[in-house]
């Protein structure tokens, strides 16, 4: 009867209903707020599970997956040498190594996510707009990633049921850009990974340290067997087996090979916060995830380029997909061994993108949900939200063609460069690592991070004015012939040209208009970098469990100023 009553409540009166969605723990623990609930609150100690070797795995584990390999191949697909590939790998994981590190320091030092620290870069209202901009980006990799897990479902279930498989009747047009078989392993791809969006992140880097350590195992063993069994490394420098799409100078192709590779990884290096705020201490989400980082991405692109070079030596095709690669593997040699061989191979690399999607795409969607509607979004919720949107983006389209794919990518720094030098520039040259933590709860006009209407119009500025510099030539990606061939080259430069844009014209505005660091009552406190993280950002005297409560983030000047005037009305009744 308990139950029944339990399940029945909610659907009594519209009252109930909303009741039942609020976010708010039991007993009203922590009451959600307009700007908080126990999601977007600090993350407490006992929540700091990641320790020193999770995120070296977690990134070690993303690049040998799907990700990783295909990006390495699409390179050979459209036309550069593996030499020249190469070299902008390993200048573009170079630059994103610092890039991981820097963002991942606020976030490991306040214990705070990505949309409760960028209200102290952007504003209150002004974050929302990243927010959403990372939200929808989330989205579209999630797709991409559990298409990616459907063809690698395919190809287990051919090395399972061989010909019957094979012959199963498509009913989709071509124009649809997949088959009705890919269709149904989308869709059990996507089913399967359903049960992991239910666990919260302080209990999910189990999932990333097994498959940090299986992960190259199996890598290295498909890397071996193509090695071995195509034309391994005599052909890999003949420029007849590539075909490129477009003649460019060496220069502009390395310089565009740099901008793919830090396209692949943007999103991933803006969304370091909502990992980094779990590690234990601050060292665990230090330099060594990002030396993994470029270790591995490097590594799994050489890999990824002398495997389909050998192959495609061989047999006279890039096979840019890896499940494409696995699929002609099973052409060319259909018998008992290689089909269990590729099963294990296929049955880790969808893992892999299981991985993939829940560290870096429904845990940021998540927490993204919950930054703009915390009173009724929760982590676990916006995770389940972005599984079924994820299957609007139609995500077969995206991987249509290689050019296609790495178009995709090129197009994403041009947002989140930017976003991420002023990011760090904020952090570092304008606070100098100092951040108010309860401010950070505080909506009102006068509060700390309330700007100008609840804007950090230089924030707003810097963004514009990096964006801008790669708009033109993304249009022309799309459009060719409506622009010039200047413009083409500026999108070339991509990520470094407007992070580099961003951080100069957003460190000249705070130079000139500084903002403040400290609210008004401790405006002459030290400055000294990251003196507020030696008190995870709390001032002597403040409680840190004050700030997920309702009414518990009071404007400081205000109960100072109630204070005064309560003791100066005690004075005159005493008088009187």
């Amino acid at each position: 009867m308990a139950f029944v009553e339990k399940v029945s409540g909610p659907f009594r009166s519209r009252r109930a209903f909303v009741e039942m969605l609020r976010t708010d723990e039991p007993n009203h623990e922590h009451e959600s707020t307009r700007w908080s609930n126990f999601d977007l609150q600090p993350t407490s100690p006992e929540q700091r599970t990641w320790r020193w070797y999770h995120l070296p795995l977690f990134w070690g584990g993303l690049a040998f997956g799907t990700s990783g390999w295909n990006v390495a191949s699409s390179l050979i697909a459209v036309g550069l040498t593996w030499r020249h590939a190469l070299a902008s790998c390993f200048i573009g994981s170079f630059i994103a190594a610092f890039a991981v590190v820097g963002l991942a320091r606020p976030a490991a030092k306040y214990h705070i996510g990505y949309p409760v620290f960028l209200r102290s870069v952007m504003g209150m209202y002004g974050s929302y707009f990243f927010v959403v901009l990372r939200l929808m980006t989330g989205v579209c990799w999630f797709g991409i990633q559990t298409y990616s897990g459907g063809n690698l479902i395919a190809t287990c279930l051919l090395c399972m049921f061989g010909k019957s498989w094979r012959d199963f009747s498509n009913t989709l047009p071509l124009s649809a850009s997949v088959t009705s078989k890919q269709l149904l392993c989308f869709f059990i791809a996507w089913i399967i990974q359903v049960p992991l969006f239910f666990v919260h992140p302080t209990k999910i880097q189990w999932f990333f340290t097994v498959k940090g350590f299986l992960m190259p195992i199996c890598t290295f063993a498909l890397f071996g067997w193509c090695v071995s069994q195509g034309a391994g490394f005599s052909h890999v420098d003949s420029h007849k087996l590539v075909t490129s799409s477009a003649q460019l100078p060496l220069g502009w192709s390395i310089m565009a090979g740099i901008n793919t590779i830090l396209g692949s990884l943007a999103s991933l290096v803006v969304s370091q916060p909502d990992l980094a705020r779990y590690a234990h201490k601050p060292s665990d989400a230090g330099w060594s995830q990002g030396l993994a980082m470029f270790t591995c991405k490097v590594l799994v692109f050489f890999l990824g380029l002398a495997s389909t070079a050998s192959i495609q030596s061989a047999w006279g095709k890039a096979y840019w997909n890896v499940w494409d690669l696995l699929d002609a593997i099973l052409d060319h040699h259909w018998n008992a061994g290689a089909r269990c061989a590729i099963f294990l191979v296929s049955l880790m690399f969808y893992f892999s993108a299981v991985g993939t999607n829940i560290g870096t795409n429904t845990i940021a969607f998540g927490a993204d949900l919950t930054g703009l509607i915390p009173r009724y979004m929760t982590i676990r919720r916006g995770q389940v939200l972005c599984a079924v949107l994820g299957v609007a983006i139609v995500p077969w389209k995206i991987l249509a063609s290689a050019q296609n794919f790495v178009s995709f990518l090129g197009a994403v720094p041009i947002f989140f460069a930017p976003l991420s030098a002023i990011m760090i520039v904020d952090y570092c040259y304008a606070r100098r690592g100092n951040l108010h933590v309860p401010s950070l709860y505080v909506g009102e006009p006068g509060a700390l991070y309330w700007f100008t209407f609840a804007t950090n119009w230089r924030g707003i500025f810097a963004w514009c004015c990096g964006a801008v510099m790669g708009l033109p030539g993304m249009v022309g990606v799309f459009a060719p012939g409506l622009v010039s061939l200047a413009a083409k080259n500026m999108y070339r430069l991509g990520w470094l040209l407007t992070f580099t844009t961003a951080a100069v014209v957003y460190a000249t505005c705070v130079t000139f208009f500084p903002v403040q660091v400290y609210p008004e009552r401790y405006k002459n406190e030290s400055r000294t970098f990251e003196h507020m993280a030696k008190n995870d950002g709390y001032f002597p005297g403040e409680e840190p469990a004050n700030i997920i409560n309702a009414a518990a983030i009071p404007d400081i000047e205000k109960d100072m100023e109630q204070d005064e005037k309560k003791s100066t009305d005690r004075v005159g009744v005493t008088t009187a």
